[in-house]
């Protein structure tokens, strides 16, 4: 599944009962890692790198809006994900939640 950004091509990653696929671009970072879900926000703080999976991001953070009680990130619904190292732009990406093959 391609992960890199070319003219008109969207970035893409996608989750499967391991959890969120965290490309390797993102995954080195020195004081926190921010990761956005149409519901909810997490702050992952160290220095380091993660894993190639991120296990607390699952499928049901993705949906319609009107599906969630509190959206925290209504705007990246229904299917994308925004990933943060400190210090860096955000990185967008639509999220396939059917596993790698979907």
């Amino acid at each position: 599944m391609s992960e890199q950004s070319t003219s008109g091509t969207e970035r893409t990653t996608y989750i499967d009962e391991d959890g969120l696929r965290i490309p390797p671009e993102v995954r080195e970072f020195d004081q926190q890692l921010v990761i956005r879900t149409p519901r909810s926000t997490i702050q992952h703080f160290g220095s380091g790198s993660v894993g190639p999976f991120y296990p607390m991001v699952r499928a049901d953070d993705f949906g319609p809006v009107d599906e969630f009680r509190d959206p925290k990130n209504p705007d990246l619904a229904p299917d994308r994900v925004s990933i943060k190292p400190q210090g860096k732009e955000p990185i967008i990406y639509a999220v396939h939640t059917g596993g790698e093959s979907a």
